[in-house]
């Protein structure tokens, strides 16, 4: 109905208006390995703790900073979490659905969780 203009979004649902994702993949059904909260936590933890990995391997003691395209950072990371590709595109909205559903009151404290997930 909000989309149809006959009710008005709500704050929070407002907020969590996607700027990467394009109208089709919001309408498409989310995989079913991250339907599941307990998959889509586990799925997500997996993304943080390869960001995490990356970051202390520019930061180590060599330092420096490591220049990639987004197709082969994908890549490396498909590769090193045995994740799979298509579910990242839904991560954001499946995240914006478990914290509608477990009625978080002050969404800013996930701001950094909504920006990896976007």
């Amino acid at each position: 109905l909000v989309d149809q203009g006959l009710l008005e979004a709500s704050a929070n649902e407002a907020g969590f208006a996607s700027n990467v994702l394009n109208p089709d993949v919001i309408n498409e059904a989310v995989p079913g390995n991250i339907r599941r909260a307990e998959h889509f936590i586990s799925f997500m933890k997996k993304i943080v703790e390869h960001l995490k990995t990356r970051l202390l391997t520019v930061a180590g003691p060599r330092g420096g900073v490591i220049s990639e395209t987004p197709l082969a950072f994908l890549h490396r990371m498909i590769t090193t979490t045995s994740l799979e590709a298509k579910p990242l595109k839904f991560a954001y909205s499946r995240l914006s659905s478990l914290l509608r559903t477990l009625q978080v009151p002050n969404l800013d404290d996930y701001n950094a969780l909504t920006d990896v997930a976007d």
